[in-house]
């Protein structure tokens, strides 16, 4: 891809530099800001070098859904990038296949160097997050990335080819990260390629994976804690009452992801979903503060919104000594009816600015 850049003083010009100096510097692009990479949300945290057993992962990516990325960067000048490529990210993902939870998290520790584990990172307070990832691991359930500095036509066919005899649970793109530098000024530009590959077979039949609806997840309340019910109810009336649309997940319990539209576009700030536990039976109500931790403004309008309802049991204070990467989940039973049918209309306001 060609790239031209001109400034107050000249016209367009070619920039100074083009590339990478080696294949670490865009592995570590891509530690740092793993929403980088088409399918991971901003709430990720990223683990390089991840002994897999049948070498050391590039980047491996976890999000708050519990969603694991394998990422293996090469460099055009590198002559593996056509084939053993391909041959080394399954050959990561076949040794991560059916790993033990607890060991993916020793390995990730060892990996960055005695690191807090990525579950604390992600503020997983109940479990959610490990659980996801523990049933991906066993399942092989990855997206697997191919990330170069140069988009060529044989990477190309053969990721056509591996989303076409691969199961549905396993995604395969590659994304060109263009780069570019001009005295002080550095330019990354990402052009994937097979998300489109990857969402038809998401959509298939053979992809299919039951979704649950609002009457599943009030039946799991009854059956498991009765007391919510009413409150859940409450709930996603005043939720449909302020303009949210309210899609079922499709995890292992039932759960339900409401979202609103905003000048920014379409956001997914409350979650409702079903726990169980040893210690713990109960259905849970989240807002989702992290996703916005890097937009201050809504963020803090997010915050003073909640917090302005009193007596709210969700603990905005500690949100904000977070930064805003707590996700704080608090059962439905310790909300009142009066606070669940103002919290919608708070976070609405927020998000809509």
């Amino acid at each position: 891809m060609g790239i031209l850049i001109r400034d107050a003083e000249s016209g367009w010009r070619e920039p100074a530099g083009t590339g990478y100096e080696n294949e670490s510097a865009l592995q570590q692009i891509l530690h740092d800001h793993p929403n980088l990479v088409p399918g991971v949300s901003d709430q990720a945290v990223a683990c390089r070098e991840f002994q897999s057993g049948a070498g050391r992962a590039d980047v491996v990516i976890l999000d708050t859904q519990g969603n694991l990325t394998l990422v293996e960067c090469k460099l055009a000048a590198n002559p593996q990038v056509r084939r053993e490529v391909i041959g080394q990210v399954l050959d990561y993902a076949s040794k991560m296949w059916r790993m033990d939870v607890d060991e993916f998290e020793r390995v990730w520790r060892r990996a960055d160097g005695g690191r807090v584990s990525p579950f604390e990172e992600l503020d997983d307070q109940d479990g959610r997050i490990r659980t996801a990832a523990k049933e991906n691991l066993a399942s092989g359930r990855f997206n697997l990335v191919l990330a170069v500095d140069d988009l060529n036509d044989d990477v190309k066919r053969i990721v056509e080819f591996l989303n076409a005899v691969t199961v549905p649970a396993t995604g395969v793109i590659v994304v060109e990260f263009t780069h570019a530098q001009d005295g002080d000024v550095e330019i990354l530009i990402p052009t994937a390629y097979g998300t489109d590959l990857v969402e038809a077979k998401s959509a298939s039949p053979a992809a299919s994976v039951r979704t649950w609806r609002e009457e599943d997840f009030l039946a799991w309340c009854e059956a498991n804690d009765p007391t919510a019910t009413p409150l859940i109810l409450e709930f996603l009336g005043a939720l449909q009452s302020a303009g949210f649309q309210i899609v079922g997940g499709k995890g292992q319990t039932p759960s339900l992801n409401c979202s609103i539209t905003s000048p920014r576009g379409v956001r997914w700030p409350v979650a409702l979903y079903a726990f169980a536990s040893a210690k713990e039976v109960s259905a849970k109500i989240e807002v989702r503060f992290p996703d916005y931790r890097r937009q201050p403004e809504l963020r803090e309008a997010l915050a003073q919104g909640v917090e302005a309802i009193p007596g709210i049991p969700i603990p905005v204070d500690l949100v904000r000594q977070s930064d805003f990467g707590k996700r704080p989940n608090i059962p439905a039973r310790d909300f009142t009816s009066e606070q669940l049918r103002a919290l919608p209309t708070a976070v609405a306001a927020a998000i809509r600015g």
